[in-house]
């Protein structure tokens, strides 16, 4: 098997990080034919402890200081001190199955086209109120995610866009470089585009699990949905070519619509009529596929919980993502 180098951006994770530690370390890929480096941007609630707890006992794993806590310098920090011939990257709010690094770098293997190999994404819920098992359902669900197949799942092995983390060939950085530091957020979408622009492929092999938990609390989620609508957009300005996909682009044309009807609405039947027909389909979609989830899980509070979630979702994604449009420090340069 190839050196394995596992690079893991990290800041105040001190929730997550034993158990995703544990789950990595419990992997089946050869001890000796791998290394672990988090990248840990100075944390301050207790996570630099706990690492270098393990540490401590576990020779594969190093820690490196970001001082300046940016994910893609971590990123940077990590694949210029890795060692490996595949680098992979990991993400510290989720647990990974037994074999799944071993699996990814095997599928990199028997498939020579790929230049990044990953698998599908589960979300499971951080705690047992509502919000939180909501949110993770609408995490994986076509009504929330889109087409984003790493994370509502596939048949079988397929050519994507983008998928959670990635498995990496090392000469894939040194053929196009590394990822963009300008980018607070949605660095690895631009990284993949940059990939795929220069002939390269990533492959989502859906029998590679992994479990994440999303955010559950409302301000967490609200920031973060928001921040994932905006990036994309201020990225594509900064860098001065589109990085997203239509599934990126839709929540923005749903929240101007929803502004437009509500401007001319009440001057135009025929603009009232027309945003009836549209809100009333919506509204059916969210109610149909609520009623679905509630049933499927035995849960009726879902009936409450995921209307609410996935117009939050489209809404304020929509918002951040006309935000990022717009915003001024989004100028290229």
């Amino acid at each position: 098997m190839p050196f394995l180098s596992v690079v893991i951006p990290c800041w105040n994770e001190a929730r997550f990080v034993a158990a995703f530690l544990d789950s990595v370390l419990a992997n089946d890929y050869p001890a000796d034919r791998m290394e672990i480096l988090l990248v840990d941007g100075m944390s301050d609630d207790g996570t630099r402890e706990i690492v270098r707890e393990y540490a401590a006992r576990e020779s594969r794993l190093r820690m490196v200081d970001n001082p300046g806590r940016s994910k893609p310098v971590a990123l940077n920090l990590g694949i210029e001190q890795a060692k490996g011939e595949v680098i992979i990257r990991l993400d510290v709010h989720a647990v990974y199955e037994h074999d799944y690094l071993r699996r990814c770098v095997e599928g990199l293997i028997e498939h020579p086209d790929a230049d990044n190999v990953g698998g599908v994404r589960q979300a499971r819920p951080r705690d047992h109120d509502l919000l939180s098992r909501a949110i993770s359902l609408a995490n994986t669900h076509p009504l929330a995610a889109g087409n984003a197949k790493y994370r509502t799942g596939a048949p079988g092995p397929r050519w994507v866009d983008t998928v959670f983390g990635g498995c990496y060939r090392r000469e894939v950085f040194d053929r196009i470089g590394l990822f963009d530091e300008r980018l607070t957020r949605t660095q690895d979408l631009e990284f993949n585009q940059r990939l795929r622009a220069a002939g390269g492929k990533i492959l989502l092999l859906p029998d590679i699990v992994c479990t994440y938990y999303p955010r559950g609390d409302w301000p967490e989620f609200v920031s973060w949905t928001f921040l994932t609508g905006y990036w994309p957009f201020r990225a594509s300005r900064t860098i001065g070519r589109w990085i997203g996909s239509w599934r990126t682009a839709v929540p923005a044309g749903f929240v101007l619509g929803l502004a437009g009807a509500a401007v001319l609405g009440p001057r135009s039947v025929l603009v009232r009529r027309v945003a009836g027909a549209v809100l009333g389909t919506y509204g059916s979609l969210i109610l149909i596929a609520s009623a679905r989830l509630a049933a499927r899980h035995r849960d009726p509070g879902l009936l409450v919980g995921m209307p609410v979630v996935f117009v939050a979702t489209h809404v304020v994604y929509g918002a951040g993502s006309i935000v990022g449009i717009l915003d001024p420090a989004g100028r290229r340069r």
